[in-house]
């Protein structure tokens, strides 16, 4: 039987509001045609400004370009690739093309298009594989099961967590979701340790409102999640370990977590 062939995703438009002082930079001396030509897109080019020239972080350069963190990080470092290929290989470095419209003067404030499109992909730790029906644990670090969720589609996939067991202050979500593309993270509990880590790669973090993973989708769909600012860790975690105090708190379970109404 034949299958259909899989049809690539098509990459969003991506807003850009500055514009290269030239388009072709070379070596002195040397003609054109004689060198190795490296092609920056417009939105590259825009990647770096922000980033490089603006000084902004990532989650707010990505707002700009009305597009996701991860996507920003990936375009940003294929235009750093090209800068040093450029300088290291003393080639051609030529600006031009790239799916970008020109960005609105002014961004409205309050729902932005960097907010609507920021969470598309979520992890939400949970305590056993039941699919969108999984029950959310009540630990980050130590929830055996990651489930990867996206928001806009409701798929979801199921990730163990070879990190569950660790010592203490040895909690590392960025290894234990290495390779995956996550915008946000939403916990039953979390660590200062770790809630620091994950806010500092630019990843945010909401706090669970629902006791299963399909409860906490339909927070989001309701513009109900809440995020977890610094002060939101769990308050006992002490010495910048993420999980078990062994006897001093409790968690709470992930059956009784809260449920909006």
């Amino acid at each position: 039987m034949c299958e259909t062939p899989r049809v690539p995703r098509p990459s969003s438009c991506r807003f850009v509001s500055g514009a290269p002082g030239a388009v072709l930079f070379k070596p002195a001396g040397v003609p054109t045609q004689l060198l190795a030509e490296v092609v920056m897109t417009l939105d590259e080019f825009e990647a770096i400004r922000l980033a490089d020239l603006e000084g902004l972080y990532q989650e707010e350069a990505a707002g700009r370009m009305g597009i996701s963190r991860t996507t920003f990080g990936r375009i940003l470092d294929s235009a750093h690739r090209k800068v040093a290929e450029v300088l290291s290989g003393g080639r051609c470095l030529k600006l031009e093309g790239g799916h970008v419209h020109p960005a609105e003067a002014e961004e409205p404030r309050g729902i932005t298009r960097r907010q609507k499109e920021t969470i598309v992909k979520i992890c939400v730790p949970v305590t056993a594989d039941r699919g969108l029906e999984s029950p959310v644990s009540g630990h980050f670090g130590s929830a055996p099961i990651y489930m990867l969720v996206d928001v806009e589609t409701r798929q979801a996939s199921a990730l163990s967590n070879s990190r569950a067991v660790h010592e203490h202050g040895a909690c590392r979500p960025l290894d234990a979701l290495a390779g995956h593309d996550i915008d946000a993270i939403v916990v039953g509990g979390i660590g200062a340790g770790a809630l620091m880590k994950l806010q500092g790669a630019g990843i945010r973090v909401y706090r669970a409102t629902a006791p299963t993973v399909a409860g906490c989708l339909d927070a989001f769909a309701r513009n109900e999640a809440e995020e977890i600012g610094p002060g939101g860790a769990c308050g006992r975690h002490g010495h910048g370990h993420d999980e078990h105090d062994h006897g001093s708190h409790e968690h709470v379970p992930a059956a009784a977590l809260p449920t909006r109404s």
